[in-house]
């Protein structure tokens, strides 16, 4: 069977994903020091899920342009492999911790029936620490068996048949791994498909109850709810659509289609994901727009404008030393 590998050219890749990677990376540093100033507000476990959203897409940032320097002054496949492997590690971990996110706010927000959620919300912080360690250890051995699996087959392709490439112990591991590591990301999708939408669908109930009873009122907390939970619908929306490709992406490097997506597509893809994924982060958390806000009040007072009526404003000589 031929296969036609669907590329990238250099110079496209990092027209597009240059500009993407600058803005993941400042608006995660910034969420870094609003994570790190704010001592009162934020809880935990929300303050780990934030933190662990926000740190595996600084780590990715950092980890693909090592990869791209690596790629294009080192030839050595087995360091570019490594490389590989450690940035999907950041990326399946960061989106595992999206799927907590919304998982959290789905127990904060709908009460609890079931004695398995009654259960969870009591210990939650517990259960977010084991569950995000867990994952966290799982993907990392999946990378390290999937980059020692990757060196070892191409050095039996390089100096032997394609009979011992099959037949390899080290390759059927990484097979087993990536089947469970593909059903753990399903597994992800529907909880935060269900968690999203049975959010959304508590909150309209509620809403249109309190109406009718003539006692609705759109409080603050209310609005912080349906943000949050809009947010997470378009993250589980968005957590759809990649997961979509990336299953595409697994399918067709196994040989079962009529083509092979390369790296920098792949790469591509993946920050286009984390950059509406920090975008979406900062617009359904309150503490990053209120940051933001005052970050910007900040720099508009630097700047000698004001808002207050009645004030008068700085003249052009007024900045003249």
């Amino acid at each position: 069977m031929e296969f036609s590998v669907i590329n990238l050219s250099e110079q496209a890749f990092l027209s597009v994903n240059a500009p993407l990677l600058c803005f993941i990376f400042a608006a995660n540093i910034f969420y870094a020091c609003c994570l790190i100033s704010d001592t009162e507000r934020l809880k935990q476990p929300l303050k780990l899920i934030l933190g662990s959203l926000v740190w595996f897409s600084v780590a990715y940032c950092v980890t693909l342009v090592l990869l791209c320097w690596l790629f294009k002054d080192v030839a050595n496949y087995n360091v570019n492999i490594v490389s590989w492997g450690v940035v999907q590690y950041f990326v399946l971990s960061s989106m595992t911790s999206s799927v907590w996110l919304n998982f959290y706010y789905f127990l904060h927000i709908v009460p609890a029936q079931r004695a398995l959620l009654v259960w969870l919300k009591r210990n939650i912080k517990s259960v977010t620490w084991t569950v995000l360690l867990f994952d966290s250890a799982f993907f990392l051995l999946c990378s390290a068996i999937s980059t020692a699996s990757g060196i070892n087959n191409y050095s039996i392709y390089a100096n032997g048949t394609w009979t011992d490439y099959w037949n390899d112990g080290l390759f059927n591991t990484e097979g087993v791994f990536i089947a469970i590591s593909r059903v753990h990301i399903l597994f992800g999708l529907f909880v935060m498909m269900v968690s999203s939408f049975s959010t959304a669908h508590y909150l309209h109930r509620h809403i249109k109850s309190v109406a009718q009873g003539g006692g609705f009122s759109s409080t603050p907390r209310i609005q912080s709810q349906i943000r949050v939970t809009v947010s997470g619908i378009v993250q589980g929306v968005l957590y759809l659509i990649y997961v979509t490709f990336y299953l595409l992406d697994s399918i067709s490097l196994m040989g079962f289609l009529h083509f092979i997506l390369s790296g920098w597509i792949s790469s591509t893809v993946t920050s286009l994901f984390l950059m509406v994924t920090t975008v979406n982060l900062g617009v359904g958390q309150t503490v990053f727009r209120q940051k933001a806000n005052q970050a910007f009040r900040a720099l508009r007072t630097m700047c000698g404008v004001t808002d207050d009526v009645g004030k008068k404003q700085p003249t052009a000589l007024s900045y003249r030393v």
